[in-house]
């Protein structure tokens, strides 16, 4: 399993047409401690959707997709404990799995 960075997602290729997409460590870096979470819809996305807001001690920001798909599973265990999303373990600070083309 292949794994890709963006300036905040880190990518992993679950097989030919799925990816995870989770919160890279610089970007946790730069949000601090994360408070809230409001996931994804299952559903189309086009690049440049947001894919998850955030709001954490440094920052509320709405991330935007790094790539186009449709949601096929979310996390919704970081809705109710969103400071997973702090963990450097990715079957902890995943976000969502899309289906790409």
């Amino acid at each position: 399993m292949a794994f890709k960075e963006t300036k905040y997602f880190w990518q992993e290729q679950l097989d030919p047409k799925s990816i995870r997409l989770g919160l890279t460590p610089e970007a946790q870096d730069e949000l601090g401690r994360v408070k809230f979470v409001e996931l994804p819809m299952v559903g189309e996305l086009a690049l440049g959707d947001t894919l998850v807001a955030v709001e954490a001690e440094k920052a509320v920001l709405d991330l935007p997709t790094p790539v186009a798909g449709k949601v096929t599973a979310v996390h919704t265990e970081i809705s109710d404990d969103p400071e997973l999303m702090n963990s450097q373990k990715h079957q902890d600070n995943w976000i969502a799995d899309l289906l790409v083309d």
